[in-house]
Protein backbone atom coordinates (compact mmCIF):
# COMPACT_ATOMS: atom_id res chain seq x y z
CA UNK A 1 0.00 0.00 0.00
CA UNK A 2 1.15 2.90 -0.87
CA UNK A 3 0.90 6.48 1.87
CA UNK A 4 -0.23 9.15 -0.34
CA UNK A 5 -2.33 10.55 -2.93
CA UNK A 6 -0.11 9.37 -6.07
CA UNK A 7 -1.77 12.17 -8.02
CA UNK A 8 -1.51 14.94 -5.82
CA UNK A 9 2.62 13.76 -5.35
CA UNK A 10 2.48 14.60 -9.36
CA UNK A 11 1.02 17.88 -8.76
CA UNK A 12 3.18 18.87 -5.87
CA UNK A 13 5.76 17.78 -7.86
CA UNK A 14 4.89 20.07 -11.07
CA UNK A 15 4.53 23.42 -9.13
CA UNK A 16 7.72 23.22 -7.17
CA UNK A 17 9.12 22.48 -10.99
CA UNK A 18 7.38 25.10 -12.11
CA UNK A 19 8.78 27.49 -9.30
CA UNK A 20 12.20 26.47 -9.48
CA UNK A 21 11.97 27.48 -12.99
CA UNK A 22 10.84 30.80 -12.33
CA UNK A 23 13.17 31.68 -9.88
CA UNK A 24 15.83 30.24 -11.60
CA UNK A 25 16.75 27.90 -8.59
CA UNK A 26 16.68 24.68 -11.13
CA UNK A 27 20.17 25.24 -12.52
CA UNK A 28 21.40 26.41 -9.24
CA UNK A 29 24.95 26.22 -9.19
CA UNK A 30 28.40 26.94 -10.65
CA UNK A 31 30.96 25.28 -13.10
CA UNK A 32 31.51 22.43 -11.08
CA UNK A 33 27.68 21.92 -10.26
CA UNK A 34 26.91 22.19 -13.80
CA UNK A 35 29.42 19.35 -14.71
CA UNK A 36 27.97 17.39 -12.44
CA UNK A 37 25.22 17.64 -13.66
CA UNK A 38 25.53 16.93 -16.96
CA UNK A 39 27.97 13.96 -16.76
CA UNK A 40 24.94 12.51 -14.23
CA UNK A 41 22.47 12.91 -16.87
CA UNK A 42 24.62 11.17 -19.54
CA UNK A 43 25.54 8.65 -17.41
CA UNK A 44 22.13 8.26 -16.74
CA UNK A 45 20.93 7.58 -19.93
CA UNK A 46 23.76 5.36 -20.90
CA UNK A 47 22.47 3.16 -18.22
CA UNK A 48 18.44 3.45 -19.80
CA UNK A 49 19.68 3.31 -22.95
CA UNK A 50 21.82 -0.10 -22.06
CA UNK A 51 17.95 -1.31 -20.72
CA UNK A 52 15.81 -0.41 -23.25
CA UNK A 53 18.22 -1.90 -25.84
CA UNK A 54 17.83 -5.20 -23.82
CA UNK A 55 14.21 -5.13 -23.66
CA UNK A 56 13.63 -4.44 -26.78
CA UNK A 57 14.75 -7.49 -28.30
CA UNK A 58 12.86 -9.72 -25.36
CA UNK A 59 8.88 -10.20 -24.86
CA UNK A 60 9.18 -7.95 -21.98
CA UNK A 61 9.55 -4.44 -24.54
CA UNK A 62 5.39 -5.30 -24.89
CA UNK A 63 4.91 -6.01 -21.46
CA UNK A 64 6.56 -2.84 -20.61
CA UNK A 65 4.83 -0.79 -23.11
CA UNK A 66 1.62 -2.37 -22.21
CA UNK A 67 1.83 -1.41 -18.12
CA UNK A 68 3.31 1.80 -19.61
CA UNK A 69 -0.25 2.24 -21.05
CA UNK A 70 -2.29 1.27 -18.33
CA UNK A 71 -0.68 3.68 -16.12
CA UNK A 72 -0.68 6.96 -18.41
CA UNK A 73 -4.46 5.85 -19.15
CA UNK A 74 -4.80 5.79 -14.88
CA UNK A 75 -3.27 8.93 -14.63
CA UNK A 76 -5.35 10.83 -17.45
CA UNK A 77 -8.61 9.45 -15.67
CA UNK A 78 -7.33 10.68 -12.18
CA UNK A 79 -6.99 14.41 -14.07
CA UNK A 80 -10.10 14.34 -15.52
CA UNK A 81 -12.18 13.49 -12.07
CA UNK A 82 -12.35 9.50 -12.17
CA UNK A 83 -11.60 8.87 -8.42
CA UNK A 84 -12.21 5.41 -8.99
CA UNK A 85 -9.44 4.90 -11.59
CA UNK A 86 -6.73 6.65 -9.39
CA UNK A 87 -8.16 5.23 -6.31
CA UNK A 88 -7.08 1.84 -8.05
CA UNK A 89 -4.23 3.02 -9.14
CA UNK A 90 -2.73 4.24 -6.10
CA UNK A 91 -3.47 1.07 -4.36
CA UNK A 92 -2.15 -1.05 -6.79
CA UNK A 93 1.15 0.66 -7.61
CA UNK A 94 3.01 -1.40 -4.91
CA UNK A 95 1.63 -4.30 -6.59
CA UNK A 96 2.65 -3.35 -10.17
CA UNK A 97 6.13 -2.61 -9.12
CA UNK A 98 6.47 -6.29 -7.27
CA UNK A 99 5.13 -7.96 -10.81
CA UNK A 100 7.53 -5.72 -12.41
CA UNK A 101 10.08 -7.45 -11.11
CA UNK A 102 8.55 -11.15 -11.47
CA UNK A 103 7.52 -10.21 -14.71
CA UNK A 104 10.78 -9.66 -16.15
CA UNK A 105 12.97 -11.72 -13.94
CA UNK A 106 14.72 -13.62 -17.08
CA UNK A 107 15.49 -10.22 -19.26
CA UNK A 108 16.92 -8.53 -15.44
CA UNK A 109 18.95 -11.95 -14.98
CA UNK A 110 20.13 -12.36 -18.72
CA UNK A 111 21.29 -8.28 -18.04
CA UNK A 112 23.38 -8.60 -14.72
CA UNK A 113 24.92 -11.93 -16.91
CA UNK A 114 25.74 -9.46 -19.70
CA UNK A 115 27.21 -6.83 -17.86
CA UNK A 116 28.73 -9.12 -15.38
CA UNK A 117 30.35 -11.24 -18.75
CA UNK A 118 31.24 -7.98 -20.39
CA UNK A 119 33.13 -6.65 -17.60
CA UNK A 120 35.27 -9.18 -15.95
CA UNK A 121 35.81 -11.22 -19.46
CA UNK A 122 38.78 -8.81 -20.51
CA UNK A 123 40.78 -9.02 -17.31
CA UNK A 124 40.36 -12.80 -17.06
CA UNK A 125 41.35 -13.04 -20.68
CA UNK A 126 44.76 -11.07 -19.96
CA UNK A 127 45.90 -12.93 -17.42
CA UNK A 128 45.03 -16.34 -18.76
CA UNK A 129 46.33 -15.23 -22.44
CA UNK A 130 49.34 -17.68 -22.11
CA UNK A 131 47.42 -20.49 -20.76
CA UNK A 132 44.92 -20.29 -23.82
CA UNK A 133 47.98 -20.27 -26.16
CA UNK A 134 49.50 -23.28 -24.43
CA UNK A 135 46.15 -25.23 -24.48
CA UNK A 136 45.20 -24.25 -28.18
CA UNK A 137 46.21 -28.17 -29.07
CA UNK A 138 44.33 -29.65 -25.87
CA UNK A 139 41.00 -27.23 -27.32
CA UNK A 140 41.88 -29.06 -30.98
CA UNK A 141 41.40 -32.08 -29.66
CA UNK A 142 38.52 -31.76 -27.87
CA UNK A 143 36.81 -30.27 -30.42
CA UNK A 144 37.93 -33.37 -32.88
CA UNK A 145 36.88 -35.52 -30.51
CA UNK A 146 33.26 -34.25 -29.93
CA UNK A 147 32.66 -34.14 -33.98
CA UNK A 148 33.99 -37.76 -34.22
CA UNK A 149 31.54 -38.65 -31.45
CA UNK A 150 28.42 -36.32 -33.27
CA UNK A 151 29.03 -37.77 -36.16
CA UNK A 152 29.24 -41.76 -35.35
CA UNK A 153 26.08 -40.84 -32.61
CA UNK A 154 24.57 -39.11 -35.41
CA UNK A 155 24.33 -41.96 -38.06
CA UNK A 156 22.97 -44.41 -35.08
CA UNK A 157 20.38 -42.26 -33.75
CA UNK A 158 22.08 -41.89 -30.23
CA UNK A 159 20.52 -39.02 -28.44
CA UNK A 160 23.14 -36.52 -26.90
CA UNK A 161 23.25 -33.21 -25.30
CA UNK A 162 27.09 -31.77 -24.63
CA UNK A 163 26.65 -28.76 -22.69
CA UNK A 164 30.10 -26.37 -22.79
CA UNK A 165 31.27 -24.03 -20.26
CA UNK A 166 33.00 -20.94 -21.37
CA UNK A 167 33.53 -17.63 -18.78
CA UNK A 168 29.76 -17.71 -17.14
CA UNK A 169 30.59 -20.86 -14.60
CA UNK A 170 27.95 -23.23 -14.17
CA UNK A 171 28.54 -24.75 -10.91
CA UNK A 172 24.85 -25.26 -10.40
CA UNK A 173 24.77 -27.84 -12.69
CA UNK A 174 27.42 -29.98 -10.85
CA UNK A 175 25.81 -29.34 -7.49
CA UNK A 176 22.96 -31.41 -8.58
CA UNK A 177 21.34 -34.05 -6.70
CA UNK A 178 21.52 -36.81 -8.97
CA UNK A 179 24.86 -35.91 -11.25
CA UNK A 180 27.35 -37.93 -11.65
CA UNK A 181 30.71 -36.12 -10.88
CA UNK A 182 33.59 -36.71 -13.42
CA UNK A 183 37.25 -35.31 -14.09
CA UNK A 184 37.46 -37.09 -17.16
CA UNK A 185 39.41 -36.49 -20.99
CA UNK A 186 37.41 -35.47 -23.21
CA UNK A 187 37.18 -38.24 -26.63
CA UNK A 188 35.40 -39.73 -29.02
CA UNK A 189 35.07 -43.05 -27.39
CA UNK A 190 34.10 -41.81 -23.92
CA UNK A 191 31.48 -39.88 -24.95
CA UNK A 192 29.91 -42.39 -27.22
CA UNK A 193 29.97 -44.77 -24.14
CA UNK A 194 28.18 -42.23 -21.78
CA UNK A 195 24.97 -41.15 -24.64
CA UNK A 196 24.96 -45.54 -25.41
CA UNK A 197 21.09 -46.16 -24.48
CA UNK A 198 22.18 -48.86 -22.51
CA UNK A 199 24.49 -46.75 -20.12
CA UNK A 200 22.96 -45.28 -16.54
CA UNK A 201 24.48 -42.27 -17.55
CA UNK A 202 22.83 -40.99 -20.91
CA UNK A 203 19.71 -39.21 -19.45
CA UNK A 204 20.70 -36.01 -19.38
CA UNK A 205 23.60 -33.74 -20.72
CA UNK A 206 27.48 -34.11 -19.80
CA UNK A 207 29.58 -30.58 -19.11
CA UNK A 208 32.71 -30.16 -20.18
CA UNK A 209 34.56 -27.70 -18.37
CA UNK A 210 38.05 -26.39 -18.51
CA UNK A 211 38.41 -29.13 -21.62
CA UNK A 212 37.64 -31.97 -19.30
CA UNK A 213 33.78 -33.97 -18.35
CA UNK A 214 33.18 -32.36 -15.35
CA UNK A 215 30.17 -34.39 -14.66
CA UNK A 216 27.33 -36.41 -16.72
CA UNK A 217 23.44 -36.64 -16.08
CA UNK A 218 23.04 -33.24 -15.55
CA UNK A 219 19.42 -32.01 -16.12
CA UNK A 220 19.07 -28.49 -17.91
CA UNK A 221 16.33 -26.42 -17.28
CA UNK A 222 13.99 -26.14 -20.26
CA UNK A 223 13.75 -23.06 -22.39
CA UNK A 224 10.56 -21.12 -22.24
CA UNK A 225 11.47 -18.10 -24.53
CA UNK A 226 11.61 -20.24 -27.59
CA UNK A 227 9.09 -21.60 -30.22
CA UNK A 228 10.17 -24.44 -31.37
CA UNK A 229 8.91 -27.07 -33.48
CA UNK A 230 6.68 -29.57 -32.68
CA UNK A 231 9.24 -31.92 -34.15
CA UNK A 232 11.80 -31.10 -31.20
CA UNK A 233 11.55 -32.48 -28.24
CA UNK A 234 13.02 -32.30 -24.61
CA UNK A 235 16.52 -32.08 -25.48
CA UNK A 236 16.62 -29.55 -27.88
CA UNK A 237 14.52 -27.43 -25.33
CA UNK A 238 17.09 -28.28 -22.83
CA UNK A 239 19.91 -27.43 -25.28
CA UNK A 240 18.59 -24.40 -25.78
CA UNK A 241 18.39 -23.48 -21.77
CA UNK A 242 21.98 -23.60 -21.46
CA UNK A 243 22.50 -22.00 -24.32
CA UNK A 244 20.69 -18.98 -22.27
CA UNK A 245 22.72 -19.09 -19.23
CA UNK A 246 25.48 -16.54 -20.50
CA UNK A 247 27.80 -17.53 -23.05
CA UNK A 248 27.45 -21.52 -22.50
CA UNK A 249 27.53 -23.42 -25.79
CA UNK A 250 25.27 -26.64 -26.32
CA UNK A 251 25.54 -29.69 -29.12
CA UNK A 252 22.93 -31.64 -29.25
CA UNK A 253 22.09 -34.70 -31.53
CA UNK A 254 18.80 -35.92 -32.36
CA UNK A 255 17.40 -38.95 -31.32
CA UNK A 256 14.75 -39.42 -33.71
CA UNK A 257 16.43 -37.72 -36.95
CA UNK A 258 20.21 -38.05 -36.39
CA UNK A 259 20.47 -34.31 -36.72
CA UNK A 260 23.42 -32.33 -34.97
CA UNK A 261 22.50 -29.16 -33.70
CA UNK A 262 24.38 -26.48 -32.13
CA UNK A 263 22.68 -23.64 -29.60
CA UNK A 264 24.23 -20.39 -29.21
CA UNK A 265 22.85 -17.15 -27.35
CA UNK A 266 19.54 -19.11 -26.72
CA UNK A 267 19.26 -20.04 -30.49
CA UNK A 268 19.47 -23.41 -32.43
CA UNK A 269 20.70 -23.90 -35.57
CA UNK A 270 20.59 -27.73 -37.29
CA UNK A 271 23.91 -28.39 -39.08
CA UNK A 272 24.35 -30.19 -42.23
CA UNK A 273 27.41 -32.60 -40.85
CA UNK A 274 30.05 -32.83 -38.45
CA UNK A 275 32.23 -30.56 -40.50
CA UNK A 276 29.88 -27.76 -39.76
CA UNK A 277 30.23 -28.07 -36.30
CA UNK A 278 33.86 -28.61 -36.55
CA UNK A 279 34.37 -24.82 -38.07
CA UNK A 280 31.91 -23.06 -35.52
CA UNK A 281 33.10 -24.87 -32.41
CA UNK A 282 36.92 -24.06 -33.42
CA UNK A 283 35.98 -20.34 -33.44
CA UNK A 284 33.87 -19.90 -30.45
CA UNK A 285 36.70 -22.17 -28.71
CA UNK A 286 40.10 -21.39 -30.15
CA UNK A 287 42.18 -18.80 -28.20
CA UNK A 288 42.89 -16.78 -30.75
CA UNK A 289 42.08 -13.12 -29.35
CA UNK A 290 44.28 -10.50 -30.63
CA UNK A 291 44.08 -7.83 -28.18
CA UNK A 292 45.49 -8.59 -24.15
CA UNK A 293 46.42 -6.96 -21.52
CA UNK A 294 45.44 -3.17 -20.49
CA UNK A 295 45.33 -2.53 -24.20
CA UNK A 296 42.19 -4.56 -24.56
CA UNK A 297 40.56 -1.92 -22.37
CA UNK A 298 40.29 0.55 -25.77
CA UNK A 299 40.63 -1.19 -28.89
CA UNK A 300 39.96 -4.63 -30.44
CA UNK A 301 41.59 -7.11 -32.47
CA UNK A 302 43.16 -6.17 -35.30
CA UNK A 303 41.75 -9.41 -37.04
CA UNK A 304 38.75 -8.89 -36.06
CA UNK A 305 35.20 -8.44 -38.21
CA UNK A 306 36.68 -8.47 -41.77
CA UNK A 307 39.33 -11.33 -41.11
CA UNK A 308 36.52 -13.47 -39.63
CA UNK A 309 34.61 -13.31 -42.42
CA UNK A 310 36.78 -14.25 -45.13
CA UNK A 311 37.58 -17.09 -43.40
CA UNK A 312 34.19 -17.97 -43.06
CA UNK A 313 33.66 -17.04 -46.95
CA UNK A 314 36.78 -19.40 -47.26
CA UNK A 315 35.49 -22.54 -45.17
CA UNK A 316 31.80 -21.52 -46.23
CA UNK A 317 31.21 -25.27 -47.95
CA UNK A 318 27.87 -25.61 -49.41
CA UNK A 319 26.27 -22.28 -49.27
CA UNK A 320 23.38 -23.12 -50.12
CA UNK A 321 22.40 -24.13 -46.53
CA UNK A 322 20.50 -21.38 -45.08
CA UNK A 323 21.44 -22.80 -41.24
CA UNK A 324 24.38 -23.18 -41.48
CA UNK A 325 25.00 -19.82 -42.82
CA UNK A 326 23.12 -18.47 -39.98
CA UNK A 327 24.89 -20.52 -37.53
CA UNK A 328 28.01 -19.26 -38.80
CA UNK A 329 26.92 -15.49 -38.54
CA UNK A 330 26.13 -16.29 -34.88
CA UNK A 331 29.61 -17.43 -34.58
CA UNK A 332 31.53 -14.70 -35.94
CA UNK A 333 29.08 -11.88 -34.50
CA UNK A 334 30.03 -13.61 -31.09
CA UNK A 335 33.77 -13.29 -32.05
CA UNK A 336 33.47 -10.27 -33.28
CA UNK A 337 31.95 -8.88 -29.79
CA UNK A 338 34.29 -11.01 -27.70
CA UNK A 339 37.22 -8.71 -29.36
CA UNK A 340 35.13 -5.34 -28.94
CA UNK A 341 37.45 -3.08 -26.19
CA UNK A 342 35.45 -4.08 -22.34
CA UNK A 343 33.88 -1.00 -22.48
CA UNK A 344 32.15 -1.26 -25.78
CA UNK A 345 30.96 -4.94 -24.77
CA UNK A 346 29.84 -3.09 -21.46
CA UNK A 347 27.57 -0.69 -23.87
CA UNK A 348 26.53 -3.53 -26.02
CA UNK A 349 24.50 -6.48 -25.54
CA UNK A 350 26.16 -10.41 -26.71
CA UNK A 351 24.42 -10.27 -30.26
CA UNK A 352 22.02 -12.49 -31.54
CA UNK A 353 22.03 -12.31 -35.36
CA UNK A 354 19.10 -14.30 -36.00
CA UNK A 355 17.02 -11.26 -33.71
CA UNK A 356 15.60 -8.45 -34.37
CA UNK A 357 17.90 -5.73 -35.83
CA UNK A 358 17.95 -2.62 -34.62
CA UNK A 359 18.03 0.13 -37.36
CA UNK A 360 19.45 3.11 -37.41
CA UNK A 361 16.46 5.17 -37.00
CA UNK A 362 15.51 3.00 -33.69
CA UNK A 363 19.01 3.76 -32.64
CA UNK A 364 18.18 7.05 -32.54
CA UNK A 365 14.82 6.62 -30.72
CA UNK A 366 15.94 4.99 -28.13
CA UNK A 367 18.84 7.38 -27.94
CA UNK A 368 16.18 10.43 -27.25
CA UNK A 369 14.09 8.81 -25.14
CA UNK A 370 16.93 7.49 -22.84
CA UNK A 371 18.03 11.48 -22.59
CA UNK A 372 14.65 12.64 -21.95
CA UNK A 373 13.74 10.04 -19.35
CA UNK A 374 17.18 10.75 -17.75
CA UNK A 375 16.14 14.59 -18.20
CA UNK A 376 13.10 14.08 -16.35
CA UNK A 377 14.81 11.87 -13.92
CA UNK A 378 17.23 14.14 -12.66
CA UNK A 379 14.85 17.46 -12.36
CA UNK A 380 12.55 14.99 -9.78
CA UNK A 381 16.12 14.29 -8.33
CA UNK A 382 16.98 18.16 -8.20
CA UNK A 383 13.40 19.47 -7.27
CA UNK A 384 12.64 17.05 -4.60
CA UNK A 385 15.52 14.57 -3.46
CA UNK A 386 17.75 17.18 -3.81
CA UNK A 387 16.31 20.62 -3.79
CA UNK A 388 17.42 24.25 -3.19
CA UNK A 389 17.82 24.57 0.80
CA UNK A 390 19.02 27.49 3.05
CA UNK A 391 20.58 27.05 6.62
CA UNK A 392 21.61 29.36 8.93
CA UNK A 393 24.77 29.46 10.67
CA UNK A 394 26.57 31.96 13.81
CA UNK A 395 30.06 32.50 13.35
CA UNK A 396 32.43 34.47 14.50
CA UNK A 397 34.01 37.61 12.99
CA UNK A 398 37.69 37.52 11.56
CA UNK A 399 39.80 40.17 9.76
CA UNK A 400 42.38 40.18 6.64
CA UNK A 401 44.78 42.31 5.50
CA UNK A 402 45.17 44.14 8.55
CA UNK A 403 48.98 44.37 8.02
CA UNK A 404 48.45 46.11 4.90
CA UNK A 405 46.56 48.69 6.87
CA UNK A 406 49.23 49.16 9.02
CA UNK A 407 51.92 49.37 6.09
CA UNK A 408 50.08 52.25 4.92
CA UNK A 409 50.55 53.77 8.56
CA UNK A 410 46.62 53.17 9.46
CA UNK A 411 45.91 52.40 12.82
CA UNK A 412 42.12 50.33 13.02
CA UNK A 413 40.05 49.77 16.13
CA UNK A 414 39.01 46.01 15.65
CA UNK A 415 35.58 44.79 16.83
CA UNK A 416 34.92 41.83 17.85
CA UNK A 417 31.32 40.41 16.77
CA UNK A 418 29.84 37.29 15.72
CA UNK A 419 28.21 37.03 12.20
CA UNK A 420 24.47 35.53 11.56
CA UNK A 421 24.81 34.14 7.77
CA UNK A 422 22.26 32.23 5.59
CA UNK A 423 23.50 30.05 3.05
CA UNK A 424 21.43 28.98 0.04
CA UNK A 425 22.85 25.52 -1.65
CA UNK A 426 22.09 22.09 -2.28
CA UNK A 427 20.83 20.40 0.05
CA UNK A 428 23.03 17.68 0.32
CA UNK A 429 26.08 20.58 0.22
CA UNK A 430 24.21 23.04 2.89
CA UNK A 431 23.60 19.48 5.05
CA UNK A 432 27.44 18.87 5.17
CA UNK A 433 28.50 22.21 5.57
CA UNK A 434 29.69 22.86 9.18
CA UNK A 435 29.87 26.30 11.12
CA UNK A 436 33.75 25.60 10.88
CA UNK A 437 33.18 25.53 6.96
CA UNK A 438 31.84 28.97 7.05
CA UNK A 439 34.43 32.10 7.20
CA UNK A 440 32.80 35.31 8.03
CA UNK A 441 35.88 38.11 7.83
CA UNK A 442 36.07 41.65 6.68
CA UNK A 443 39.27 42.85 4.37
CA UNK A 444 41.05 46.07 5.27
CA UNK A 445 43.86 46.06 2.65
CA UNK A 446 41.44 48.20 0.57
CA UNK A 447 41.30 50.92 2.85
CA UNK A 448 43.13 54.42 1.95
CA UNK A 449 41.40 56.93 4.41
CA UNK A 450 41.04 57.57 7.81
CA UNK A 451 37.63 57.87 9.54
CA UNK A 452 34.71 56.17 10.40
CA UNK A 453 34.26 53.44 7.51
CA UNK A 454 31.65 50.83 6.79
CA UNK A 455 33.28 47.55 5.75
CA UNK A 456 31.13 44.94 4.32
CA UNK A 457 31.49 41.72 5.59
CA UNK A 458 31.99 38.88 3.15
CA UNK A 459 31.44 35.17 3.38
CA UNK A 460 33.79 31.79 2.36
CA UNK A 461 31.82 28.28 2.90
CA UNK A 462 35.47 26.51 2.07
CA UNK A 463 33.28 23.95 -0.88
CA UNK A 464 33.98 23.78 -4.50
CA UNK A 465 29.98 23.49 -5.14
CA UNK A 466 28.39 26.12 -5.60
CA UNK A 467 26.60 28.20 -2.44
CA UNK A 468 24.96 31.73 -2.14
CA UNK A 469 24.33 33.61 1.06
CA UNK A 470 21.33 35.32 0.85
CA UNK A 471 21.13 36.72 4.55
CA UNK A 472 24.03 38.37 6.81
CA UNK A 473 23.77 40.13 9.80
CA UNK A 474 25.15 42.60 10.09
CA UNK A 475 25.92 42.94 6.09
CA UNK A 476 28.86 45.74 6.80
CA UNK A 477 30.53 46.47 10.33
CA UNK A 478 31.82 49.97 11.24
CA UNK A 479 35.59 50.58 12.20
CA UNK A 480 37.50 53.25 13.57
CA UNK A 481 40.49 54.34 11.10
CA UNK A 482 43.69 56.93 12.20
CA UNK A 483 46.88 57.71 11.66
CA UNK A 484 49.42 55.88 13.59
CA UNK A 485 51.24 57.93 16.25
Amino acid sequence: MVDGDLLSDIGVFFSNLLRDFTSGLIFFGGPLDILLAVLDVLATSLVIYYVLKILRDSRAWQLLKGLALIISFALICSLIGLDTVGFLLNNTISVLAIAFVVIFQPELRRALETVGRSSFNMISSAITQEEGRESSGSVHNMIESIVRACESMSETFTGALIIIERSTKLGDFVEQENVVQLDAAVSSTFLQQIFYKGSPLHDGAILIRDGRVSAARVHVPLSDNYHLRRDYGTRHRAAIGASEIGDTIAVVVSEERGTISLSLEGRLYTLDNGDALRTLLHKLLSPTKAAGGLSGWFRGGRHGKAGRRADAAKQGKGGSQETNNEAESAVIAASEYESLPMWRRILRRSPNPAGPKVTRKQKVVLSFASIAISIVLWLYVQVTVNPVDNRTFSVSLSYRGVEAAQAKGFEIQIPVETVQVNVMGRRNTVTALRAADVTAYIDFSDIDQTGIIAVPVEIDTGTLLYTRPTFITPSSVTVSVREQE
